[in-house]
């Protein structure tokens, strides 16, 4: 079973307080900034196997343009369609075992997400989850050391090397 994240692009650009600031320089810098973070994000934890970040285009081409980056793929969508109806129309074609959560604050896409069966959440749990420390993953968690025996630890590596 594959796990998906579809992005309604603009709509989180717009809300993340960050790529906000940035989009009023220029969209292309939020849109980059924004793949960064979705980047690091997939780089630290293990949630979705691909991020599917969908923008409207201002060319003037049918179609659908692909920009893939690793496992984030932005896709711009032409004149002949807007972006809320493209990722309604991929949740219309998606293999039903798929596990795919969307983001999005727009209510089209969130109420067509869960007419779907699709997990929704919204553009500040999406900024939360990419935010937040990624402590459980650490080894020293799973190892079930505590901060004095960490410590300890540190000052034993500090003597057999000889840097006190």
């Amino acid at each position: 079973m594959s796990r998906y994240l579809i992005i309604d692009g603009y709509n989180a650009i717009n809300k993340i307080v960050q790529l906000e600031a940035k989009s009023d320089v220029s969209l292309e810098t939020a849109r980059m900034s924004f793949i960064q973070m979705l980047k690091n994000f997939m780089t630290h934890k293990d949630i979705f196997d691909k991020i599917f970040i969908v923008f409207d285009s201002s060319q003037n081409e049918l179609g659908v343009r692909r920009h893939s980056y690793g496992d984030i793929e932005a896709l711009f969508i032409a004149d002949d369609k807007d972006a809320d109806s493209f990722i309604v129309d991929m949740l219309r074609g998606a293999d039903p075992s798929d596990k795919i959560s969307v983001c999005s604050d727009d209510n089209f896409v969130r109420n067509h997400s869960k007419v779907f069966g699709r997990d929704v959440i919204s553009v500040s749990e999406l900024e939360e989850i990419m935010l937040k420390e990624n402590s459980s993953r650490s080894t020293i968690n799973i190892r079930g050391l505590d901060r004095d025996r960490i410590g300890e630890i540190n000052e034993e590596l500090k003597k057999h090397w000889r840097l006190t």
